[in-house]
């Protein structure tokens, strides 16, 4: 394969590039991704040492030859260069702007997976396209790192509140156990001591509003650190969460659609939580369509106003929840995946409980699945009137 692609390339002979601009040659030098630059004409104008250890072929080899020729198997070179002139006649690709997967080869011949997404750019009045490309072994071992390091931290946070829980309620019950036995002790007497045993059955009394107590505690930990004060932009968080997960979804390869209502009346609300609230759920939602090979991924979020509250709902085109599971998913604990704790969406009720809101699922036809966040409008201190 690498014979035929150098004899190739030395029939066609190799075309010098124009010089790439300063901007262009700092992106080679600095990012850890494969990159190569094309010129309109299908001829590799530079690509760097990464690029270099992914293909086989060193800098100086490749400036100047066909791109196809080099590292692209030998199947789907027509297609490449069908795209090339579809873009050149009419601006437009399929491609751009999109992380698709495709087969890249070596120059043993050695066909793999990559990770490719494409730009055009102007230099120095000439057309060039950059690809990044990354190798799929790299981006599934990343993968596996990751969930394995999530694995382990929740475990380690479970063993923690585990601990935690059994510690803090094990002193009330041991101590209620003690007053207990005592006062059978006092009451199984030959003379009973009605009065002792009143008091221990008064500290009885005592110890299990204490492990009440250590309950209510431990709920709170999934609620807010005090309701709402101030008032904000349901369309601004929104926004920000597109932002915080914008890698992760265009990794997935998912679509995005917003449907934002104007002027949408600013809400009660603690904004750190609600940020972390929509970005649990459209991180779910990304989750639910890893799957989906046969249509679009598509995320969609929306904000409406629904008198007298705020609706915000992100919708996905995966394959939906279980009937059987609807009404468990925001059960503590309940979960259908194998690396998740199933406290997600039991933590986001309760902080949208919080904001005097509510949360609630339904299906998305043809495919999918809804969440839909509710919020009351108004001022902050209206929800202190709902506790």
């Amino acid at each position: 394969m690498s014979s035929n692609a150098d004899s190739t390339a030395s029939q066609r002979g190799a075309q010098r590039p124009p010089p790439l601009h300063e901007g262009l040659r700092l992106l080679l030098q600095t990012t850890l991704d494969a990159v190569v630059v094309m010129t309109a004409a299908g001829t590799i104008a530079d690509w760097n040492d990464r690029a270099v250890s992914v293909f086989g072929w060193t800098r100086e080899e490749v400036v100047g030859r066909p791109m196809a020729d080099l590292i692209i198997p030998e199947r789907y070179r027509d297609a490449h260069q069908n795209g090339l002139k579809r873009y050149l006649q009419t601006g437009k690709a399929v491609v751009l702007g999109r992380r698709i997967e495709v087969s890249g080869l070596r120059r043993n011949g050695e066909e793999f997976p990559l990770e490719l997404s494409i730009s055009p750019i102007a230099s120095e009045g000439n057309v060039l396209f950059v690809g990044c490309l990354r190798e799929m072994t790299d981006i599934y071992a990343l993968r596996q790192a990751r969930a394995e390091v999530a694995r382990v931290t929740q475990r380690m946070a479970m063993d923690e509140m585990a601990a935690s829980i059994v510690h803090e309620i094990n002193q009330p019950l041991a101590a209620i156990a003690a007053n207990a036995q005592a006062g059978l002790r006092w009451l199984t007497r030959a003379t009973p001591d009605v009065d002792e045993a009143r008091a221990t059955l008064s500290r009885v009394v005592a110890d299990s509003r204490r492990a009440s107590e250590v309950v209510a505690g431990i709920r709170m930990m999934f609620k807010s650190e005090g309701r709402p004060t101030t008032t904000h932009d349901v369309n601004d968080l929104v926004r920000e969460v597109l932002t915080l997960v914008r890698g992760d979804v265009e990794n997935q390869r998912v679509s995005v659609s917003t449907e934002l209502a104007e002027e949408l009346p600013q809400v009660p609300a603690n904004p750190v939580q609600l940020r972390q609230v929509l970005v649990n759920l459209v991180m779910n939602a990304v989750d639910a369509m890893s799957n989906i090979a046969d249509r679009q991924r598509v995320l969609r979020l929306k904000t409406e106003l629904h008198q007298p509250d705020c609706l915000i709902s992100v919708a996905d085109s995966g394959s939906g929840i279980d009937p059987q599971h609807v009404q468990r998913i925001f059960d503590p604990f309940f979960t259908t995946k194998s690396h998740g704790m199933g406290m997600g969406l039991a933590i986001c009720r309760s902080v949208v409980e919080n904001h005097g809101g509510r949360l609630s699922v339904e299906r998305n036809l043809p495919h999918g699945t809804i969440f839909q966040v509710l919020l009351p409008i108004g001022v902050a201190a209206s929800l202190d009137a709902r506790a």
